[in-house]
């Protein structure tokens, strides 16, 4: 050993682009540009029209009583430039956590969904937020529950955050989820012919997709589009950035059958139902991409958790 030249004895040194302060770089410049597309799209949003849900209900803290209690302080902090910078910017963030082209992000923003979101003026975006930056901000999340909720199914610490906030909200706010009870009546289902809600027989459909789906956020917020008792189309805005994940041909297919709840124009409100092909569609796209070449489609973040963020189902 002592005959070998001093440079076979060192370990290879990293590429530049491997180093530390390189790596560093790279990530304080990702900030700075997400930080600059925050800006840009806040600036955006003060040209907007105000939507009618935010002229008449959230501008005013008017909100329903079927709403989490939660939602009138965390709404009173925020305008709608806010909402609609934060709603892209988290779209577009978990777009590209999950494949770096730019027409996933595209489609997500020119989905059905998404613009009926905005031109309603609602709050249905926020969810995406605090997917972003969970587990403290399960609040946001749970802000509107109807798909985003089964996303916290996908890690033990997600989970046990979720009953924590559950078990404190009970406490300051008394039983609050009985008013949520008003959707299964049936003066709900007359008054809003655009909730495809399944519920309870989705549940048949929805449980062996949920088992498939362990592990995986975006799976499970696509099986449980069959499970939760409200459901309208636009929630399924919390799924357009999964179309990161699927071959681009089920890509495309996903976005266009987006669009196909606006059927019950012609159809009468039953082409209302046409949307709960749209969580099906998701479910299989992402799985399919899952099973094909590595590589193909990004994985789930959840499926990279640490050995404490482990999903469910290990």
């Amino acid at each position: 050993m002592s005959d070998l030249p001093k440079a076979d004895l060192q370990p290879p040194s990293k590429p530049p682009s491997q180093r530390p302060v390189f790596r560093r770089v790279r990530e304080m410049r990702t900030t700075i540009v997400w930080i600059m597309l925050f800006l840009l799209l806040y600036v955006v949003g003060r040209f907007l029209p105000e939507g009618f849900n935010w002229r008449l209900d959230f501008s005013r803290g008017v909100l329903p009583s079927w709403w989490v209690p939660w939602a009138r302080p965390l709404i009173s902090l925020l305008n709608l430039p806010l909402v609609f910078s934060l709603t892209v910017t988290a779209i577009a963030m978990r777009c590209y956590q999950r494949s770096k082209s730019f027409l996933p992000v595209l489609l997500a923003v020119l989905s059905l969904p998404t613009l009926w979101v905005f031109f309603l003026g609602e709050v249905a975006g926020l969810p995406l937020a605090g997917l972003l930056c969970l587990p403290w901000a399960v609040p946001f999340v749970l802000l509107k529950p109807q798909l985003a909720a089964f996303a916290l199914l996908s890690r033990w610490k997600w989970f046990l955050a979720a009953c924590l906030w559950l078990l404190l909200s009970l406490a300051f706010w008394g039983p609050w989820p009985l008013d949520l009870l008003i959707v299964q009546s049936s003066e709900w289902k007359a008054m809003h012919p655009q909730d495809i809600s399944l519920f309870p027989w989705g549940v048949l459909i929805a449980a062996p997709l949920m088992w498939f789906s362990r592990g995986d956020e975006d799976l499970l917020m696509a099986a449980g589009s069959f499970a939760t008792p409200h459901l309208f189309p636009y929630h399924f805005i919390v799924l357009m950035p999964s179309l990161a994940r699927m071959s681009r041909p089920w890509m495309l297919g996903t976005w266009l059958l987006c669009w196909t709840p606006l059927l019950a124009n012609w159809l009468g409100p039953g082409g209302w139902h046409f949307g709960n092909l749209i969580g099906l569609s998701f479910w299989l796209g992402i799985k399919l991409a899952k099973r094909q070449v590595p590589g193909r489609a990004a994985p789930s973040p959840a499926a990279a958790a640490s050995p404490d963020n482990a999903a469910l189902s290990t």
